[in-house]
């Protein structure tokens, strides 16, 4: 098991006996001791299916990843729930008045709980964000682009996921379909046994599929099998180049910037609208300098789980939305998937959808 994930044991372990015996206090059905057995159970979900995704069938697996995720979740809330419930204990305790201890920490769990059930759901729910990019470059009518990320195939998501992906894709009827990286969770052998990446074959767009690598994709040493794989079902790959689109598009695609050559070098070409995509938001400004139209990256999941988003909005020029930076508008998404932890309290995920205008295109 790498540190990465003993880490997060001994996390999940320490703040999962913490939390049972700091709520007991006001929750009465934890207060027999084998619930203590519950709590330190969930936390080995979590770990036994990002680590061990072999061990057991898939179904059992995915029932795992889920166990193990939303625990992990309702943890990080419960851990910042923390706060109040210690503060009614001490209010309780100094003004001997036990049942406001008892009422604070109802309150807070219930709290938790809805955030938590609330948040599976707004994070199984994805939603299409359209965005409009108006040029004067010559183009011949109204050109849509839709863009995912972070899909994350694996433990949590699988054939299901990719057959709807696909559906709800298919139904914008782009005319580009761009992939910003981390396709896959990690562990891409479970993905493989699954088949869930051949639903990607059925997606259909006029000028084709591209997609770059994530750092997902690249932190198991399988990048150059996924992208076989991919290839073989009509997805491209861009690995710090450009291609032409078609006669008047071209599109920049970088390698991850954690596993890639940051030094990497990329120029728009003159004439045409020229899009560079990536996954980790990093190269914004030097996109803009550059003299790209249109920029694409994913990665940050808009920190997914409120507070989080204060983190990555201070880490990225931008960490999710939609901003013009000089004459490139940049478009960072949510990601339509997620890692770990199947709940979402920030932006839904997301397909994103830009149609390239010209209006004197538009008025003839």
């Amino acid at each position: 098991m790498n540190p990465f994930f003993k880490t997060l044991l001994l996390i999940g372990l320490g703040g999962s006996a913490a939390i049972w015996a700091l709520y007991r206090t006001g929750l009465s059905f934890l207060r027999p001791w084998w619930t203590l057995g519950l709590f330190l159970f969930l936390p080995l979900c979590f770990t036994v299916s990002n680590v061990y995704l072999h061990a057991f069938s898939r179904p059992v697996t995915r029932l795992l990843a889920w166990a193990g995720g939303l625990w992990m979740g309702l943890l990080y809330y419960a851990i910042l729930g923390a706060v109040p419930v210690l503060l009614g204990l001490v209010i309780g305790w100094l003004g001997h008045m036990p049942l406001v201890s008892v009422r604070v920490t109802q309150g807070v769990a219930a709290v938790v709980a809805l955030l938590v059930v609330g948040g599976c759901w707004w994070a199984t729910h994805p939603v299409v964000r359209q965005v409009t990019y108006t040029t004067d470059k010559p183009i011949p009518g109204p050109y849509k682009v839709a863009f995912v990320s972070d899909l994350h195939f694996g433990g949590l998501f699988g054939t299901d996921y990719g057959k709807k992906l696909v559906a709800r894709l298919n139904g914008q009827q782009p005319d580009l379909i761009l992939l910003g990286g981390d396709i896959v969770d990690g562990d891409l052998p479970f993905v493989q046994q699954e088949r869930s990446l051949d639903t990607l074959k059925d997606l259909q767009a006029r000028d084709g599929v591209y997609a770059v690598y994530g750092n997902h994709d690249k932190r198991m040493d399988t990048a150059i099998i996924e992208r076989s794989l991919l290839e073989k079902e009509g997805i491209r790959f861009l690995v710090d180049e450009t291609r032409p689109v078609n006669s008047w598009l071209s599109l920049t695609g970088l390698d991850d910037y954690l596993f890639g050559d940051r030094r990497a070098q990329f120029q728009p070409e003159p004439g045409k609208v020229n899009i560079l995509m990536e996954h980790e938001p990093r190269r914004i400004q030097k996109a803009a300098e550059e003299g790209y139209d249109l920029y694409f990256a994913g990665h940050t999941h808009a920190g997914q789980l409120l507070p989080n988003r204060l983190l990555t909005m201070k880490m990225y020029a931008l960490d999710y939305g939609s901003k013009w930076f000089g004459n490139m508008l940049a478009t960072t998404s949510s990601g339509y998937g997620l890692w770990g932890v199947p709940i979402r309290s920030g932006p839904r995920p997301e397909i994103v959808l830009v149609t390239i205008e010209n209006p004197s295109v538009q008025e003839k």
